[in-house]
């Protein structure tokens, strides 16, 4: 279970995230909708311990995050994973190598990294490009490493950041479509924020509107990708 409880965070005079309160219950997907600017960089860096709130908190199982230590901190980071609209890939890497490395700073053998590298490169329809560099993929192929590369290591909350931000209309549905795969498949938590509407016409049975500092629920939002509801 996340909660985000009161969650405020000023810069100065201005108020960014004013008494946020909300729940994510685990293996949920949820998506956060809201202009540039709206707060939803800052709510993702208050979730991966980048900042601190001014006031109120986040807890995730009962810990709180602004309070863990050092070692806790690495150790939480750990158990999530982060995809960046601008992918965020080491350009003097390979593809295997760039999902590889995720494993490499937790410590895996090498026969783990050739495993657990090669199924999730499967998995994600990169299997033919392991070897190729971030310059010889198209915009949505360096969208699938980062989300490889970002679930290799099993975490069990998968937050996404604009993941569609670059990309054009048929790339940003088959990354919706992989997104909820991921989370189906795998009952992993996912959290996505973004700006886009067509997103979030592939992808969330719940939305959450950040506007003015509030989050407001969208109580009748219809993801036209689940016929039954």
């Amino acid at each position: 279970m996340l909660r985000f409880i009161k969650l405020t965070k000023n810069y100065g005079i201005q108020t960014v995230l004013d008494e946020v309160d909300f729940e994510i219950a685990s293996g949920e997907f949820v998506s956060i909708l809201g202009v540039s600017g709206s707060g939803k960089s800052t709510l993702i860096s208050l979730l991966i311990g980048a900042e601190k709130p001014t006031s109120g908190r986040i807890e995730i199982d009962r810990l709180v995050i602004e309070n863990l230590s050092s070692s806790e901190m690495q150790s939480y980071r750990q158990k999530i994973g982060v995809v960046f609209q601008d992918f965020k890939l080491l350009e003097k890497k390979t593809v295997f190598e760039n999902v590889a490395f995720v494993l490499e700073v937790c410590g895996a053998s090498n026969s783990e990294i050739e495993v657990q590298v090669g199924s999730i490169l499967r998995r994600v329809g990169l299997s033919a490009m392991s070897h190729k560099f971030p310059h010889q993929l198209s915009g949505g192929e360096q969208q699938r490493v980062a989300i490889a590369r970002a679930l290799v290591h099993s975490p069990r909350l998968l937050i996404a950041d604009e993941p569609t931000g670059n990309l054009d209309p048929e790339n940003t549905i088959e990354i919706a479509k992989l997104l909820q795969k991921f989370n189906r498949e795998d009952k992993v938590t996912v959290i996505v924020t973004t700006h886009d509407p067509m997103l979030l016409q592939n992808i969330a049975p719940r939305v959450l509107r950040l506007e003015h500092g509030k989050i407001h629920e969208e109580k009748h939002w219809k993801n036209p990708l689940h016929e039954d509801d």
